[in-house]
């Protein structure tokens, strides 16, 4: 079997789609001729609920106010 080369660069052709088109997938996506892959993402990080206390034995907790008082004019 004769090896296929790509149109547009030396590159040997090994799939039977990329021979039939007559280039390959890199050259195909550089010209606009071929759609670009879509990037694979990489699954979310494992998130491990927190069990141990806020504060350690030494330190001492600062109380959080999470509203502040609305003033009476």
């Amino acid at each position: 079997m004769t090896p296929v080369r790509c149109r547009y660069c030396p590159q040997a052709l090994t799939t039977p789609e990329s021979r039939a088109r007559g280039y390959g997938p890199v050259c195909g996506q550089r010209r606009g001729l071929l759609p670009p892959t879509p990037h694979q993402r990489r699954p979310a990080a494992s998130v491990t609920a927190v069990t141990k206390p806020d504060v350690h034995p030494d330190q001492t907790t600062i109380p959080i106010q999470p509203e502040l008082p609305e003033e009476s004019t």
